[in-house]
């Protein structure tokens, strides 16, 4: 873990750097340095204390299965089970979820975890049967007439959908930048400096106004 650390720091060190003369002298590179910049930030924090993560693992149907709210979680690869191949890529699956001095081993079904976000999907779900919902209408579409107050002041909007296609989340913000990890089938994404974690599964990440 001292060496994680230690080449997250290297990463900051560089980034600030860079972030410096991006400042003086603006580039269309902007945001993906700054998503950069915080992405390395959140890895440190994760490694060192965790994050409060809101983690929750769905159905092909994108059925909700289980969910928990932590103080303080990692996410990580199965030390175990972990094996590489001959360029260094992740061949294990199966992944351990850290918090207090609890570990729930994971592996198959989709999920996802996030942290000072809210999932838009959970919210519509709450008060609108999906099932029902009118073909002729597109679902994201809908949630946008009913978030429009709070999705227009917001850039984009990311969509997540189970292995089968079923929309499970949805979150909006300004900065969304994807980021790569080392864990197999997953991606990490940071939207407006919080993270959130996907886990075999599908996304789509769309500019707000072409949902207009």
């Amino acid at each position: 873990m001292k060496a994680r650390i230690k080449r997250h720091l290297v990463i900051l060190s560089l980034t600030a750097t860079i972030l410096g003369a991006t400042i003086a002298a603006p580039t269309v590179g902007h945001a993906s340095i700054f998503g950069f910049f915080d992405d390395t930030v959140l890895n440190i924090k994760s490694d060192t204390k965790g994050l409060p993560l809101t983690i929750s693992t769905y159905d092909n149907g994108g059925q909700k299965i289980d969910q928990i709210k932590t103080k303080s979680a990692k996410i990580h690869t199965d030390s175990a089970m972990s094996k590489t191949d001959s360029n260094g890529n992740e061949k294990s699956s199966v992944i351990d979820i850290d918090y207090g001095k609890q570990r729930i081993t994971h592996v198959g079904s989709t999920m996802i975890a996030y942290e000072g976000l809210k999932n838009y999907q959970d919210e519509y779900a709450q008060k609108h049967n999906i099932t029902d919902q009118d073909k002729s209408v597109p679902l994201l579409n809908a949630m946008h007439q009913d978030f429009s107050n709070q999705w227009n002041s917001q850039k984009r909007v990311v969509v997540i959908r189970s292995q089968a296609g079923n929309p499970i989340a949805t979150f909006a913000g300004n900065n969304v930048s994807i980021h790569n990890t080392e864990m197999k089938n997953t991606t990490k994404f940071v939207i407006d400096g919080h993270r959130l974690i996907v886990y075999r599964a599908d996304y789509t990440v769309y500019p707000t106004a072409s949902l207009k």
